[in-house]
């Protein structure tokens, strides 16, 4: 049999080049009969298997462990699994390794059985043993490896050093009865590819160039003994066996089945009540609660739906905000019965079968949104309920772009990082193809360097941990999947998500959305429950003025200049507006927005048939929604459900043999319901075209509640509304700034830090909002919360306030006189600096300072002021200068309309110059603002031939011009200017 035992993947990071399904391949196409895989981890084992099997090659599934014997050097022994049993404890001992980070032969020993050892001799305490002659301990190493059956593996290589070696341990090993057999490294598949290995071994810091180790396959392309003993010993048939969903457990002594019927029926009733819905309606409701629990029974997924209930129903109790639902779950009235998404079904047209369709078994996916400050406690709890090796992470991949395996190997080679930018602009433009070719005779050393980045493109380069995703088991994980350290204390997959997916593992994301933290916070600062968050009216009139003005600052997926715009041409006036713009923004549906807008403005269309108005009216005639294809197709052609959505889902993958059946039993289906051959054909034709864009409409809703929510904050309590949003921002000042000057175009109040009101987050008053601690450089979460100690009752004076606060340091207090938190008592900042270098703070508990009345500069106080903040707000160029807007006449630039020509008074943070395309005459283009609002500005060559002021930032100048808006862009388009001294 012909094959390599000491194969090496992509997966062994930084120690491999193999791709996985070219090291396959290479081994199929030249005739071998099996294919190992032998990494540190093993990350890449169930595509490896998976892969092989495909390719009708036998998969040899092994691990490379680095151990030490009797404290001598690191040594390497090849583990591999002889059947399932010994996969598993493969599992096992590789989870110890990489969580456990054991070094030794004892340590693994529990799991011997079932694994075939092979000891690697040219990396190996026995070579050692032999150069130094220890023959008392060799004899013992060899007996140990004798007990386990084990081998010693030897390359076969030309080099006639290791040829004495190997012939002089061949000959010993046979007094113990230990076989030899021919392992060959192999982490590259062809001679050319010796120096993207040498590059990756180079990128993970170790220092290893080739010279006699030939880790190729061509290398050793003759076996000079046989290996078919261990490979008929081999003989595996991995994940074969079904794994069963967790287990959810009841205190009842009820059934699963039995549970979740009780607690449904119950949730339903609740509802109802809340909300009020027509008794006469109810039948409708508990005829779909009984459907969906039957297709949820027959699948076998009650446990599912519990599990989710119960973290859910502990996250409520526990203070912590839920999202509305996400995805196709929202259509479920099981999931909204158990509270676990909030938008009612029947109301809104949604239907189960998006979700979960009988007549397509597939998993169930419900995803619930948390705030990203809480996620992890609900985490913790599904731990704690289920056991630590039933929960895990996910492993993910970074992998090697374009840019990052260019520049990281320039940094290798020495390549400047402006020769660097340059390859990266050459390959962006042209591929590396191309240039490879074009290079590969005339400049060597660049197309070496090409060749090599090619090479290291999109291979694996660290390991991360899904932002969402969780594995929940039945059984321990360890006997399933290979573990390793995750975040939080939690384990984590040494497999990706589609892998565990397609093990049969249940994966649930758990995903942090930072506008729910928001949301959470606005509530608490309103004190409104979440019955009052449910209750919100959704026909808020000044909600939808808002909206139709653009003004979206803040507002979940509603407030990029695309989106924006769309909001001002329709001006929504219904929730289901909300709905359909968050449908329609994203490529491919965005072609249906103008007849959209029409069709609701001008409220004359026509239906492709009559029957079609219930379904398309809330759409002004135009398909949205996956949920509207599924309805027509019902409606039109007798399709159940189920099959409706078996159309939605072909026509999304393109899957023409589907299509074709499909079509012609829609085609049939409407004829017999009395519809014409050339009706039927038409909507079969719009269905088409739309379906390929059509959004899932369960999602839209859920998210666009959210929008909603926040919109009617923002709109009924502003200062909580953008209390929060600063909140969110404390860390960049210049986010911060702008946002300040937002609020204070609105006509709220930013107050400066003040030592006896601030706190560690903006502090909202009827006065306004506070700057807190926490914006002051120097000032962190540890030092304000000391602070806060401090001030169990109010600071009197600056010496009280010293004399309290003996834990700041000189710079710290300099900090808070110059972002003005101190200004309350009264002395000036240069009074206060001049005594912050005093070490005898008990100085200020007996003494009162001298009071200097004299001030630093304006400049100066300008200067500190925005070193202490990142931005001023007291000290800024615009102070005091009513008396120049009025003598020159100039126009507050927040009063400005689009395409008004005035004069104003600015300031300019950023500038560059640039060229014009065509011309390539020069223009400046950069940022510009006042004390409340900013904007981009470009300065044209035509006008800029005749300015003769100097443009610098950070001064005053009045400008004249205009502002321009591109689809929500607005620049301000200068004319002339000169400066303000």
């Amino acid at each position: 049999m012909k094959g390599f035992l000491y194969g090496q993947t992509e997966y062994n990071i930084l120690a491999s080049a193999n791709r996985l399904e070219a090291y396959i391949d290479y081994a199929k196409d030249n005739g071998f009969d099996y294919v190992s895989i032998t990494d540190k981890n093993m990350y890449g084992v169930y595509k490896f298997y998976s892969y092989a099997k495909n390719k009708n090659i036998k998969p040899i599934i092994g691990l490379e462990y680095a151990y030490k014997y009797n404290d001598m050097k690191v040594s390497k022994v090849l583990l591999y699994a002889k059947n399932n049993n010994g996969y598993k404890n493969l599992l096992k001992i590789s989870t110890l390794v990489e969580t456990k980070e054991i070094d030794s032969l004892d340590s693994i020993m529990e799991y011997k059985d079932d694994i075939i050892f092979i000891f690697v001799y040219n990396d190996s305490t026995i070579e050692g043993l032999i150069r130094s002659k220890e023959y008392p301990l060799l004899n013992e190493f060899l007996e140990l490896i004798n007990s386990l059956n084990g081998y010693i593996g030897i390359s076969n290589t030309n080099y006639p050093f290791y040829e004495e070696l190997n012939k002089e341990i061949e000959s010993y090993a046979l007094n113990f009865n230990v076989k030899c057999v021919d392992i060959h490294k192999c982490t590259y598949l062809k001679k050319e590819e010796a120096k993207l290995y040498e590059t990756l071994r180079s990128l993970a810091g170790a220092k290893e160039k080739l010279g006699s180790n030939d880790y190729s396959f061509l290398a050793n392309p003759k076996e000079s003994r046989t290996l078919d003993e261990i490979i008929n010993n081999i003989n595996l048939n991995i994940y074969e066996d079904t794994i069963n969903l967790p287990h959810f457990p009841n205190d009842k002594g009820l059934s699963s089945h039995e549970y979740l019927n009780n607690l449904c029926n119950k949730g339903l009733s609740r509802r109802l009540i809340l909300n009020k819905v027509d008794k006469n309606e109810y039948k409708k409701y508990y005829d779909r609660l009984e459907y969906e629990l039957g297709i949820i029974s027959r699948m076998g997924y009650e446990d599912y739906f519990l599990i989710v209930w119960d973290f859910i129903r502990y996250s409520k109790q526990n203070g912590i905000l839920i999202g509305p639902g996400r995805g196709s779950s929202a259509g479920s009235l099981v999931a909204y019965s158990l509270g676990i998404t909030e938008a009612d079904p029947l109301k809104y047209g949604l239907y189960f079968e998006r979700f979960l369709n009988p007549e397509r078994i597939s998993m169930p996916d419900i995803d619930t949104d948390f705030p990203d400050n809480r996620r992890d406690e609900v985490i913790n709890y599904v731990k704690d309920k289920y056991g630590e090796k039933h929960i895990c992470n996910i492993l993910t991949f970074g992998r090697f772009k374009l840019k990052s395996s260019i520049k990281d190997l320039a940094r290798i080679l020495n390549f400047s990082v402006e020769r660097a930018d340059k390859i990266v602009d050459m390959v962006e433009k042209y591929g590396f193809d191309k240039l490879i070719e074009e290079y590969k005779d005339t400049d060597y050393e660049l197309y070496d360097f090409l060749s090599i980045a090619k090479g290291l493109e999109d291979l694996p380069r660290l390991t991360s941990t899904h932002p969402a995703g969780i594995i929940l088991s039945d059984n321990d994980l360890d006997n399933i999947i290979p573990l390793t350290n995750g975040l939080n204390g939690l384990y984590q997959s040494q497999f990706e998500a589609p892998d565990l997916e397609r093990i049969g593992l249940l994966k649930m994301d758990f995903l942090a959305l930072s506008n729910l933290t928001m949301i959470d916070g606005m509530m608490k600062d309103a004190k409104m429950d979440l019955n009052g968050l449910r209750n919100i009216p959704l026909n808020d009139p000044k909600v939808y003025r808002m909206l139709s003005s653009g003004d979206t600052l803040g507002i979940f997926q509603l407030e990029k200049p695309g989106i924006t715009r769309v909001l001002r041409e329709l001006k929504p006036t219904t929730f289901v507006d909300i709905v359909a713009t968050l449908a329609l923004y994203r490529p491919g549906p965005m072609d249906s927005i103008p007849e959209f807008i029409k069709n609701k403005h001008e409220g004359k269309f026509t239906y492709p048939h009559p029957n079609l108005e219930p379904i398309l009216k809330e759409t002004y005639g135009v398909i949205v929604y996956q949920e509207q294809v599924m309805e027509i197709s019902r409606l039109l052609a007798g399709f159940t459900y189920g099959e409706a959505d078996l159309l939605r889902k072909a026509i999304s993958k393109k899957d023409s043999t589907k299509l074709d059946m499909i079509k012609e039993k829609f085609i049939s289906g409407s004829i017999n319901n009395g519809y014409s051959n050339e009706i039927a054909n038409r909507i079969y034709d719009m269905i088409y075209k739309f379906s390929n864009y059509g959004f899932n409409k369960s999602h839209s809703l859920v998210y666009g509640l959210i929008s909603y929510q926040m919109a009617y904050f923002k709109v009924n309590y502003f200062p909580i509304f953008m209390g929060n949003m600063l909140n969110n921002v404390i860390s960049s000042s210049k986010v911060l700034e702008s946002y300040i000057k937002y609020s204070k175009k609105h006509g709220l109040v930013i107050h400066k830090p003040n030592i006896n009101i601030s706190d560690k987050k903006f502090k909202i008053t009827k006065e306004g909002l506070f700057i807190p601690f926490t914006a002051i450089a120097s000032i962190g979460d540890g030092v304000a919360t000391k602070l806060l100690e401090a001030r169990e009752k109010p600071f009197n004076s600056y010496e009280d306030f010293r004399a309290r606060t003996d834990f700041l340091s000189s710079d710290q207090i300099e900090a808070l006189i110059f972002s003005g938190a101190l200004d309350m008592f009264g002395r000036t900042k240069k009074s206060m600096c001049e005594n912050t270098n005093d070490a005898d703070m008990t100085f200020f508990k007996h003494m009162n300072i001298k009071e200097n009345s004299s001030e630093y500069d304006f400049n100066y106080l300008k200067e500190m002021e925005k070193k202490s903040l990142g931005f001023n707000l007291e000290y800024n160029v615009f102070k005091d200068k009513k008396d120049i807007i009025s003598k020159y006449k100039l126009l507050p630039l927040i009063n400005a309309k689009v395409g008004q020509r005035v004069w104003t008074l600015v300031t300019f943070t950023q500038i560059s110059s640039k060229n014009t395309k065509k011309t390539s005459d020069r223009m400046i283009v950069g940022n510009l603002e006042d004390d409340e609002i900013g904007y981009r500005f470009i300065i044209f060559p035509s006008d800029l031939k005749n300015i003769k002021t100097k443009i610098e930032c950070d001064k005053l100048y009045s400008i004249f011009g205009m502002i321009k808006d591109d689809e929500g862009n607005k620049t301000f388009v200068i004319n002339d200017l000169f400066e303000i001294k």
